[in-house]
């Protein structure tokens, strides 16, 4: 999968650049200081054990010299996503910070149900960034063949700028496509897909033996 390790190796990178670059790297209120929130939004898996450790003060917030104090890159890069994990940010196609079952299944063709439980370790429905930097996760992952999702995006196909894709356009993408698999997954029969409807478990199991 090529696209998406020049992606993570750049995300690795970028984080460990932040780690150097200083408070800004990682303050995005503009306050000069940054919370544990912020610094998660850069570093994912930080803990608030390492969390405590930068915040030598604790006042609850990290400042500029306590970011480059002494022994803060050693904690920050701890955190840092290695050129072989996942990024959550390549797989969460929808934007909302989490990758669902059918986003997974998306980049992971055959991705089983027991895998998504497995890599869900609280249970809520979607795997955060945290549970997919796991090693449970990236154990799960591993055993899929790599390559590329088998999902273009909406805009992609969308060729007249309906803000849904019509049988022609997805057949362009996907010649193999037929009228009764595109009703398959057209859930509420109006003749047009709609990016839920894209991203649905049966679209995915629909378009990928159609490539």
């Amino acid at each position: 999968m090529k696209t998406l390790a020049l992606a993570i190796a750049t995300t690795a990178l970028t984080a460990t650049v932040a780690s150097a670059a200083g408070i800004g790297a990682v303050d995005q209120n503009g306050d000069r200081f940054a919370s544990k929130a912020e610094i998660a939004a850069v570093y994912p898996t930080l803990t608030a054990s390492d969390f405590r450790d930068l915040d030598r003060n604790r006042d609850n917030r990290v400042s500029a010299s306590e970011i480059s104090a002494p022994g803060a890159e050693a904690i920050l890069n701890k955190h840092v996503a290695s050129a072989g994990v996942q990024d959550i940010r390549t797989l969460d196609t929808n934007g909302d910070g989490f990758a669902s079952r059918a986003e997974l299944a998306a980049a992971y063709p055959g991705f089983r149900a027991s895998d998504f439980d497995d890599i869900d370790a609280n249970d809520d429905n979607r795997v955060s960034a945290v549970e997919i930097y796991s090693s449970t996760a990236q154990s799960v992952v591993s055993r899929y063949e790599e390559g590329s999702s088998i999902l273009v995006s909406l805009d992609s196909v969308d060729t007249d700028g309906s803000g849904f894709a019509s049988y022609g356009e997805l057949a362009a993408q996907y010649p193999n496509l037929s009228v009764v698999d595109f009703n398959r997954f057209d859930t509420n029969n109006d003749n047009r897909i709609s990016f839920s409807e894209l991203y649905s478990l049966d679209a995915i199991e629909v378009l990928g033996k159609n490539l």
